[in-house]
């Protein structure tokens, strides 16, 4: 018994002495920490220290913010990524140039370009540039109509100076709007300019349809087909004459239902096909009201 009485009381006096070490080391471990916690609110704290956490913050928050854009784009807009694409960029620029043609692969297959042929040629050598190849001009076709832009005001005005009477006139007796003959007149015949009008005193770009006419009766022009013929006129008022007649009679005749109404004579005379052209009516109300032809209607 006195064997083992030794033993444990021993093994108690090593366990208190561990005790007693431990406390020892964790109380010199915490010796320097306060022995209570003080919360220190931002109204409290010193101005240096709350702008360190301030911006202690929005650093977060912008590292935050850049790696979200990262996840989203791909990558896309990471510094290394951009220098990439401001390279590649360059490189293009050079091989290629600003037009795709100026640039260091293309500048040999440009026509006068090819510097190396150039100082290769021997002297009494003629060498076979290419030309350019220009295109045929397509002749101007005196028959169409044009728009209100395509005549010259003074023009204009001597044209509507010359015939404003004989447009009353016609209004008078055959109910068509002085403004609307004016209209015509003025994009038909160019302001009376057109080989048309010079030639066969024709300022309507009225075809002849007859298949028996007698010599001089008409002329061929080039309109919407190689076989467009115009008729010609002694004088420019039997063309005005034949023209109140053509709109008096036959589909024409139900636009007389629309008055003096210039707009709805314009859309009229292009829904009943006076005109192949589709912006007719358009440039007829452009016409009239450039220059102001409805104050002959009144």
């Amino acid at each position: 018994m006195g064997k083992n009485k030794w033993y444990f009381e021993t093994e108690n006096s090593a366990k208190q002495a561990g005790s007693t070490h431990t406390s020892h080391s964790r109380s010199k471990k915490t010796s320097h920490l306060p022995s209570t916690f003080v919360w220190e609110s931002p109204e409290n704290m010193p101005l240096p220290k709350l702008m360190r956490l301030v911006w202690l913050r929005l650093r977060r928050s912008w590292v935050a913010l850049r790696f979200q854009a990262n996840r989203l784009s791909f990558g896309l807009f990471k510094r290394k990524t951009l220098v990439q694409l401001c390279v590649l960029a360059g490189t293009g620029f050079l091989l290629l140039g600003p037009d795709g043609e100026s640039g260091l692969l293309t500048r040999g297959n440009t026509p006068g370009t090819n510097w190396a042929r150039e100082t290769t040629l021997d002297v009494g050598v003629e060498e076979d540039i290419p030309r350019k190849i220009k295109k045929p001009k397509t002749k101007k076709n005196e028959a169409a109509p044009v728009s209100a832009t395509e005549l010259l005001r003074e023009q204009s005005l001597d044209y509507v100076q010359r015939f404003s009477k004989i447009a009353i006139g016609e209004m008078q007796q055959y109910g068509i709007p002085a403004s609307i003959s004016l209209a015509q007149g003025l994009i038909e015949s160019r302001a009376g300019t057109s080989k048309l009008a010079v030639s066969n005193n024709n300022h309507f770009g009225m075809k002849c349809f007859s298949r028996n006419c007698k010599r001089g009766h008409c002329s061929n022009f080039t309109d919407d087909t190689h076989k467009d013929f115009f008729r010609k006129f002694p004088s420019p008022w039997e063309s005005w004459r034949a023209h109140s007649q053509l709109l008096a009679s036959g589909r024409y005749a139900k636009l007389k239902r629309h008055g003096r109404d210039y707009r709805a004579w314009a859309y009229g005379l292009k829904s009943v096909g006076y005109a192949t052209d589709r912006t007719y009516a358009e440039k007829l109300i452009g016409i009239i009201e450039r220059y102001d032809l409805h104050k002959y209607d009144r």
